[in-house]
């Protein structure tokens, strides 16, 4: 039961691997180590000789297509669904239509961005993360461009929205999936948690710089500024963003971390030996020639699995039935759809007495949620590098997935107090609760960070192979919840009052949270039930 997780059976478990070369294992010295300061660290998922292999790629490069996808993630993710936030009261005069007609431009698109997840998804597994993202980005300078010749017609403005959504879709479920294409297991936290940031807190720069536009040009100005970010993250996708997906030779996948048979053993320090850890499997690769540059422009780069559309197009729905995944899909998306929804009713509490707000005041409101979005962000990525590697250390070197967890503990203290603190600023209205608010706002946008940042490297950790049908869920679940609210929650809030709205999500979300407790010491269980089920193997669904 290493530190607290139940481990009852000697059989194989994915996801746990020896991650610090104690120099005890008889197959350390044929294994790749990083190097420099991690020279001491064995390379998980092991990489294969090929040049063109993800995972080869020199730092530069890795680096480059990261920072291209976390800017087109912003461009064409984060800002999109939050842009008319500062200006829900004003639209609502200008186009002659209810606040929830209002709402419902940003919850019809995110309702498409949800229902295309699906087939996103298997499209990515089929053809690769490219060509995905190659379509994003131009149907995201598409409907911009619709939005702008909107003017004050409704329809019109409702039909941009939804095309920008067919932009949001890949850059949404696919960027945190592609930091397991081509970063190791000990290089991601921080990256992970910069990726989640812009998908959580950077809707508040949004609304912080939309608000002044809306004020002083108007509402159109919001989409006339974001045009050329739109076409030149749309080129550097096109250019620098290679394909992240690799096949490997005659379907060999043995430089992934998997487990291996053979009896599993515990010597007599106590280390686990045998089928208890994932074993890495060496597979000879055949010398092949590096891809010129020009070569990995093409927008498509062949199939990377055999298996039919159907089949694909069901993986999502059968990777649900992991405990795991629907634990993950609470965490990382309804709770980030809660802190999503609050833009609908933020313009609607501080545009009224006592505070009597212009677009200008709720969109600087939102610079709470920025800062603290920033803050866990980058903070809760390192954390939780020092957690995983701290309690490998402490558990003999062998690295578990569950070690992502312990940051939770933070993420509920800044959820409880951002939701329960606002509510009773909520109750007690004065002049100055706006400032309160602002700080409680940043809070939860922090909290939210850091429990959106462990569970997405739990996935990452744990199940590589379902990774994209994973995000692809937790992004669908988020955006289909999202517009549901997108349909009553203004009604909610002057039914209720505004209080009633952040109690309900501070319990719902600290519930979320607590059910980290029971992942962590139950985790291995369920990581080894699923293994041995192999659902998706029996039906069929092959990864490459």
């Amino acid at each position: 039961m290493p530190l607290g997780i139940i481990d009852s059976s000697n059989e194989k478990v994915p996801g746990t691997v020896s991650l610090l070369d104690e120099g005890t294992g008889n197959t350390s010295h044929i294994l790749k180590h990083g190097t420099g300061k991690d020279a001491h660290i064995v390379l998980i998922p092991q990489p294969s000789d090929d040049p063109n292999d993800p995972l080869n790629w020199p730092k530069w490069k890795k680096d480059a297509a990261y920072a291209v996808v976390f800017v087109a993630t912003i461009i064409f993710a984060a800002v999109p669904a939050p842009m008319l936030a500062p200006a829900t009261v004003v639209l609502s005069t200008i186009l002659g239509v209810s606040l929830d007609e209002v709402a419902e431009l940003s919850g019809y698109q995110l309702l498409l961005v949800g229902c295309f997840g699906p087939i996103v998804s298997a499209l990515a597994r089929k053809y690769g993360k490219r060509p995905q993202f190659i379509f994003a980005a131009i149907m995201g300078v598409i409907g911009t461009g619709i939005c702008i010749a909107a003017h004050e017609d409704y329809d019109t403005l409702l039909a941009g929205r939804l095309i920008q959504g067919l932009g949001t879709t890949a850059f949404e479920s696919l960027s945190v999936a592609l930091l397991g294409d081509i970063y190791f297991v000990h290089e991601r936290g921080v990256r992970t948690g910069i990726m989640v940031l812009c998908l959580t807190c950077m809707s508040s720069l949004v609304a912080i710089i939309g608000g002044p536009i809306t004020s002083r040009l108007g509402w159109r100005y919001m989409f006339i500024v974001h045009l050329p970010f739109a076409i030149a993250g749309a080129l550097a996708v096109i250019f620098l963003v290679p394909e992240t997906q690799f096949r490997h030779p005659n379907g060999a996948r043995g430089f992934y971390a998997r487990a291996t048979d053979g009896p599993s053993k515990t010597n007599q320090n106590g280390e686990m030996k045998g089928e208890d850890i994932e074993r890495i499997e060496i597979v000879d690769t055949a010398s092949t020639t590096k891809k010129p540059y020009l070569q990995t422009l093409a927008p498509y780069s062949g199939t990377f699995t055999d298996e039919s559309a159907t089949k694909l197009l069901v993986a999502p729905l059968v990777v649900l039935l992991n405990p795991a995944v629907f634990w993950t899909i609470l965490d990382a998306g309804i709770i980030v759809a809660f802190y999503v929804s609050l833009s609908y009713v933020l313009a609607q509490i501080w545009s009224v007495p006592p505070y009597n707000l212009s677009p200008e005041g709720n969109g600087y409101f939102y610079a709470g949620g920025l800062l603290g979005g920033l803050i866990g962000g980058l903070g809760s990525g390192k954390l939780c590098d020092i957690s995983s590697k701290t309690f490998s250390k402490w558990n003999k070197g062998i690295y578990e997935p569950e070690f992502r967890f312990p940051v939770q503990i933070i993420a509920a203290f800044l959820l409880g107090v951002g939701y329960f603190v606002f509510m009773w600023d909520m109750e007690n209205p004065t002049p100055k609760g706006y400032y309160l608010g602002a700080f409680c706002h940043g809070c939860i946008c922090c909290g939210i960070t850091v429990t959106s940042n462990s569970a997405s490297l739990y996935i990452l950790d744990s199940y590589k192979e379902q990774a994209t049908e994973i995000f692809i869920l937790q992004m669908t679940a988020k955006n289909l919840f999202f517009y549901g609210f997108s349909t009553f929650v203004n009604s909610w809030v002057a039914t209720d009052g505004p209080a009633e709205i952040f109690k309900v999500y501070g319990i719902v979300s600290l519930c979320i949270v607590a059910a980290c407790i029971p992942m962590y010491i139950f985790g291995k269980l369920n990581r080894r039930w699923m293994y041995n089920l192999s659902l998706m193997r029996k039906l069929g669904i092959a990864y490459a």
